[in-house]
């Protein structure tokens, strides 16, 4: 009877719908990241903030961004100024959900890097030594909050028009 106990302990749990005291990883959902919100409302941010040539905008950083009068994927620097390309959306929303915590979306490097240690983000080289300082100073401000609904799976009309298309 011993050897069977753990297997009837977990059973009951699961058919009681995991109460806690069980073990959360059961039944846990990964965020699924919406391509729309990306494209529309988190894209432009990530652009403007992060993809500066001494920044992300560098082909050298494992996150790294494409965008118009910034790197671009397979175009001459006089065609720098166009719109950004599907092929570069789609390689920006891959870069950025490799820092999607999906399990733990709050705890994401994408959210906590950008973020001031002060108000409870990681350090981030680029306010340093670059002299640039955290991108975002507070949980409050509304690109963070934008950036942090993403995360977190907030959906958006996929015939939403991106900002500059």
């Amino acid at each position: 009877m011993s050897r069977w106990l753990p297997l009837l302990l977990l059973s009951a749990g699961l058919l009681a719908g995991c109460p806690e005291g069980l073990d959360s990883e059961i039944g846990a959902r990964e965020v699924e990241l919406d391509e729309a919100f990306y494209r529309c409302r988190v894209q432009p941010i990530l652009v403007k903030s992060c993809a500066g040539f001494l920044c992300h905008g560098d082909t050298k950083r494992f996150f790294r961004m494409f965008g118009a009068n910034r790197l671009r994927y397979g175009l001459p620097p006089a065609k720098r100024d166009t719109p950004i390309l599907p092929e570069e959306t789609a390689y920006n929303f891959s870069s950025a959900a490799a820092f999607v915590d999906r399990k733990d979306p709050a705890k994401s490097l994408l959210l906590m890097k950008p973020l001031d240690q002060a108000a409870g983000g990681s350090y981030h080289g680029g306010a340093t030594e670059f002299g640039q300082g955290d991108v975002f100073l507070s949980k409050e401000e509304a690109d963070f909050t934008t950036l942090a609904a993403w995360v977190a799976g907030e959906k958006e009309d996929p015939a939403c028009v991106e900002p500059g298309s």
